[in-house]
């Protein structure tokens, strides 16, 4: 039930964001997060004692240039029918929940990155909706939630 409220959540707000925002704004926060998302990585594999992966990285530009492509064939598509609005609706919506999931990574990298850092680790639960799960136990330990 959990996974069902995160992917909802994480829909919903994707799709706020994307009536919201203009698609350079989407573009520019996917490209930051794409960004951070490799130096925390290389970071965190440094830290433990892991050496620069060459494949990692290329594997990385590949999959940002695959968002490219995707979206690109969705404008394709929809502007050939006279739908540009829902092209950028639809391109604005992906690049929204794929920076989330970008950034989902950088919180879980840096949480290995720095372990006692309890912003780090409360940011982390809560985008992965662990957090729901610590607030269900503390109310069962009171006796509230069966």
């Amino acid at each position: 039930m959990e996974d069902i409220l995160k992917q909802f959540t994480a829909w919903l707000i994707a799709l706020i964001l994307a009536a919201l925002q203009p698609l350079n704004v989407a573009i520019i926060v996917l490209l930051s997060v794409w960004s951070i998302n490799i130096l925390i990585g290389i970071a965190t594999d440094r830290n433990d004692g892991k050496p620069f992966d060459l494949k990692k990285a290329l594997d990385a530009a590949r999959q940002l240039g695959l968002i490219f492509c995707i979206l690109f064939i969705v404008s394709l598509a929809t502007t050939g029918y006279d739908e540009s609005e829902l092209a950028y609706t639809i391109a604005k919506w992906a690049t929204w929940v794929i920076s989330y999931l970008y950034t989902t990574n950088i919180f879980r990298n840096a949480s290995m990155l720095w372990p006692n850092n309890k912003l780090i680790g409360f940011i982390y639960s809560f985008l992965t909706t662990e957090a729901f799960g610590y607030i269900k136990d503390f109310f069962r330990m009171r006796g509230g939630i069966k």
